[in-house]
C-alpha cells in the first residue's frame, strides 16, 4: 500500500494528470478538472510548458554545449525528459534531478535512465535548501565546468520575491561563468482573470502555493544574467520549433538566461 495519502491531492499527481498521464487518483483527477474549469486552456499551457523544457535543453546541449544539468523541481516523469533530450544531442551529458517529493522520485529512480556514457542521479531535496542542492549535486555534476540550472515551473512556489532571488542567486554563484539558468513561471498578467481563479481553486487544496508574477517580476528573477534571445516570453514563444508550437495558448512566461 502507498505510504501517502492518496485522498489528498498532491500538485505533481494534478500536472501529471494535466498532462495526460496515468500517476494520479481520484483526488488529483477532481482538482485537476475544477483548475480545468476555472482556465479551459491549462492543458494546453502545461503541455507548451513542458515543449518549452525539451527546446531549451536541446539548445544548452546543441548550441551552447553544455554537459551538466541540475533540474530542481522536477515532477513526474514524462515525455521529453531533460536527460533523454540533452543524451540524444550529447550521450556523455550528465543529469541531476531533485525534488522534494517521494512520489516524484520513487518513479524517477524507477524509469529515468541514463545512457551508459553519461549519468543520471536524483537528490530528495527542496529549493529552499539551495546550498544542500548544491552539495548533493556536486558528487555528480563538476561545477568547475559550465551547468544548465533548470527550474521549470517552480519559482512560482516561492512566493517572497528576496527568498526567490536569493535561491537563484546562491544556485548561480556555485556555477562557473558560461552557465545558465532557465526559469518559467505561471504569469499573473496573461489571462488574469481565469488563471487567478485557477491558482485559488489550486492553492486550496494542496500544500504547495503558488504566487503568480507578472512579466516584470519574471524578468527580475534573471537580474544579473544575460538574457538569451528572445528574452523572457510565453513560453510557446522561445524558438518554437513551429508556427502551430507559437500559437499554444499558455499562461505561463519563461526565459533562459548565461552567467558571464
Amino acid at each position: 500500500m502507498p505510504d501517502f495519502d492518496t485522498s489528498v491531492p498532491h500538485i505533481a499527481r494534478v500536472y501529471d494528470y494535466w498532462l495526460g498521464g496515468k500517476d494520479n487518483f481520484a483526488a488529483d483527477r477532481k482538482l485537476g478538472e475544477q483548475t480545468l474549469a476555472a482556465y479551459p486552456n491549462l492543458v494546453f499551457s502545461v503541455r507548451a510548458n513542458r515543449a518549452f523544457l525539451a527546446r531549451v535543453v536541446r539548445f544548452m546541449a546543441a548550441e551552447a554545449g553544455i554537459r551538466k544539468f541540475l533540474d530542481i523541481g522536477t515532477g513526474i516523469p514524462t515525455a521529453s525528459n531533460t536527460h533523454q533530450v540533452a543524451q540524444r544531442v550529447a550521450p556523455e551529458c550528465r543529469i541531476v534531478y531533485a525534488d522534494n517529493d517521494p512520489i516524484v522520485l520513487s518513479h524517477a529512480q524507477a524509469l529515468l535512465k541514463s545512457s551508459p556514457q553519461g549519468a543520471c542521479a536524483y537528490l530528495d531535496a527542496d529549493l529552499r535548501d539551495p546550498e544542500g542542492i548544491l552539495a548533493a549535486a556536486a558528487r555528480t555534476l563538476d561545477f568547475g565546468q559550465p551547468v544548465a540550472v533548470m527550474l521549470i515551473a517552480v519559482m512560482h512556489f516561492i512566493g517572497d520575491d528576496d527568498e526567490a532571488a536569493a535561491i537563484i542567486r546562491t544556485l548561480m554563484d556555485a556555477c562557473v561563468p558560461g552557465s545558465f539558468v532557465a526559469i518559467s513561471h505561471v504569469a499573473s498578467d496573461i489571462d488574469t482573470e481565469q488563471q487567478t481563479e485557477m491558482v485559488r481553486r489550486l492553492n486550496q487544496s494542496v500544500a504547495e502555493k503558488a504566487t503568480m508574477r507578472d512579466l516584470a517580476g519574471v524578468t527580475r528573477l534573471f537580474d544579473g544574467y544575460e538574457l538569451v534571445d528572445p528574452g523572457v516570453v510565453r513560453v510557446a514563444d522561445w524558438r518554437p520549433d513551429s508556427d502551430f508550437e507559437a500559437a499554444s495558448p499558455t499562461g505561463l512566461w519563461g526565459g533562459v538566461a548565461r552567467k558571464g
